[in-house]
Protein backbone atom coordinates (compact mmCIF):
# COMPACT_ATOMS: atom_id res chain seq x y z
CA UNK A 1 0.00 0.00 0.00
CA UNK A 2 1.33 3.42 -0.98
CA UNK A 3 0.24 6.78 0.43
CA UNK A 4 1.11 9.54 -2.03
CA UNK A 5 1.11 9.85 -5.78
CA UNK A 6 4.27 11.56 -6.96
CA UNK A 7 7.43 10.72 -8.86
CA UNK A 8 8.54 8.03 -6.41
CA UNK A 9 5.17 6.28 -6.69
CA UNK A 10 5.46 6.42 -10.49
CA UNK A 11 8.85 4.69 -10.22
CA UNK A 12 7.84 2.08 -7.64
CA UNK A 13 4.47 0.94 -8.99
CA UNK A 14 5.81 -0.65 -12.22
CA UNK A 15 8.60 -2.38 -10.25
CA UNK A 16 6.16 -3.72 -7.65
CA UNK A 17 3.61 -4.88 -10.25
CA UNK A 18 6.35 -6.59 -12.29
CA UNK A 19 7.45 -8.40 -9.14
CA UNK A 20 3.89 -9.71 -8.75
CA UNK A 21 2.74 -7.51 -5.87
CA UNK A 22 -0.81 -6.26 -5.56
CA UNK A 23 -0.63 -2.49 -5.09
CA UNK A 24 -3.09 -0.03 -3.56
CA UNK A 25 -2.39 3.70 -3.88
CA UNK A 26 -4.07 6.29 -1.63
CA UNK A 27 -3.89 9.88 -2.89
CA UNK A 28 -5.81 13.11 -3.26
CA UNK A 29 -5.02 13.41 -7.00
CA UNK A 30 -7.91 11.68 -8.82
CA UNK A 31 -6.28 12.03 -12.25
CA UNK A 32 -3.00 10.44 -11.13
CA UNK A 33 -4.90 7.60 -9.44
CA UNK A 34 -6.91 6.94 -12.60
CA UNK A 35 -3.73 6.88 -14.69
CA UNK A 36 -2.10 4.37 -12.31
CA UNK A 37 -5.24 2.21 -12.31
CA UNK A 38 -5.35 2.20 -16.09
CA UNK A 39 -1.63 1.66 -16.74
CA UNK A 40 -0.73 -0.76 -13.95
CA UNK A 41 -4.02 -2.24 -12.70
CA UNK A 42 -3.56 -0.99 -9.13
CA UNK A 43 -6.35 -0.35 -6.68
CA UNK A 44 -6.78 3.34 -6.02
CA UNK A 45 -8.40 5.07 -3.07
CA UNK A 46 -9.17 8.74 -3.60
CA UNK A 47 -8.71 10.78 -0.41
CA UNK A 48 -11.09 13.71 -0.04
CA UNK A 49 -11.05 14.22 3.75
CA UNK A 50 -8.42 13.94 6.51
CA UNK A 51 -9.96 10.78 8.07
CA UNK A 52 -7.06 8.51 7.17
CA UNK A 53 -8.16 5.45 9.14
CA UNK A 54 -11.28 5.12 6.99
CA UNK A 55 -9.28 5.33 3.76
CA UNK A 56 -6.73 2.83 5.00
CA UNK A 57 -9.51 0.37 5.78
CA UNK A 58 -11.13 1.02 2.40
CA UNK A 59 -7.78 0.13 0.83
CA UNK A 60 -7.72 -3.09 2.89
CA UNK A 61 -4.68 -2.21 4.98
CA UNK A 62 -5.37 -5.28 7.11
CA UNK A 63 -3.88 -7.36 4.28
CA UNK A 64 -0.88 -5.10 3.56
CA UNK A 65 2.60 -6.49 4.13
CA UNK A 66 4.34 -3.18 3.34
CA UNK A 67 3.10 0.39 3.75
CA UNK A 68 4.88 3.31 2.06
CA UNK A 69 4.08 6.87 3.22
CA UNK A 70 5.79 8.78 0.42
CA UNK A 71 3.72 11.88 -0.28
CA UNK A 72 5.43 15.27 -0.38
CA UNK A 73 4.05 16.23 3.06
CA UNK A 74 6.22 15.19 6.03
CA UNK A 75 3.63 15.54 8.77
CA UNK A 76 0.97 13.63 6.86
CA UNK A 77 3.48 10.87 6.06
CA UNK A 78 4.49 10.62 9.71
CA UNK A 79 0.88 10.44 10.89
CA UNK A 80 -0.31 7.86 8.41
CA UNK A 81 2.84 5.75 8.89
CA UNK A 82 2.26 5.67 12.65
CA UNK A 83 -1.35 4.61 12.09
CA UNK A 84 -0.23 1.82 9.73
CA UNK A 85 2.42 0.58 12.16
CA UNK A 86 0.75 0.93 15.53
CA UNK A 87 -2.97 0.58 14.82
CA UNK A 88 -2.98 -1.81 11.86
CA UNK A 89 0.30 -3.62 12.71
CA UNK A 90 1.71 -3.55 9.18
CA UNK A 91 5.02 -5.44 9.28
CA UNK A 92 7.12 -3.04 7.20
CA UNK A 93 6.35 0.69 7.27
CA UNK A 94 8.53 3.07 5.27
CA UNK A 95 8.11 6.82 5.74
CA UNK A 96 9.50 9.60 3.56
CA UNK A 97 10.55 12.64 5.60
CA UNK A 98 12.55 15.58 4.30
CA UNK A 99 13.04 17.29 7.66
CA UNK A 100 16.20 15.89 9.36
CA UNK A 101 14.79 16.40 12.86
CA UNK A 102 11.63 14.48 11.96
CA UNK A 103 13.77 11.77 10.38
CA UNK A 104 15.63 11.28 13.65
CA UNK A 105 12.47 11.42 15.78
CA UNK A 106 10.49 8.88 13.75
CA UNK A 107 13.44 6.54 13.28
CA UNK A 108 13.57 6.43 17.06
CA UNK A 109 9.89 5.47 17.08
CA UNK A 110 10.53 2.41 14.95
CA UNK A 111 9.77 3.62 11.43
CA UNK A 112 12.04 2.98 8.48
CA UNK A 113 12.68 6.54 7.31
CA UNK A 114 13.90 7.51 3.87
CA UNK A 115 15.23 10.91 2.77
CA UNK A 116 14.73 13.28 -0.12
CA UNK A 117 16.44 12.67 -3.51
CA UNK A 118 14.10 10.76 -5.83
CA UNK A 119 16.77 8.45 -7.31
CA UNK A 120 18.15 7.70 -3.86
CA UNK A 121 14.64 7.21 -2.50
CA UNK A 122 13.80 4.74 -5.24
CA UNK A 123 16.89 2.62 -4.59
CA UNK A 124 16.54 2.88 -0.81
CA UNK A 125 12.84 2.00 -0.88
CA UNK A 126 13.42 -1.02 -3.13
CA UNK A 127 16.17 -2.21 -0.76
CA UNK A 128 13.90 -1.84 2.28
CA UNK A 129 11.03 -3.66 0.56
CA UNK A 130 13.27 -6.51 -0.60
CA UNK A 131 15.16 -6.77 2.70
Amino acid sequence: MIFGCGTLTDLLVPYLRQAGHLVTVLADDADALERLRREYQVQGVWITEPLMQDYLQEGEIETAEVFLAISDRDHQNALVAQIAKHIFNVGTVICRLENPQLQQLYTGLGLKVIGTSTSGLYAETRQLIEG
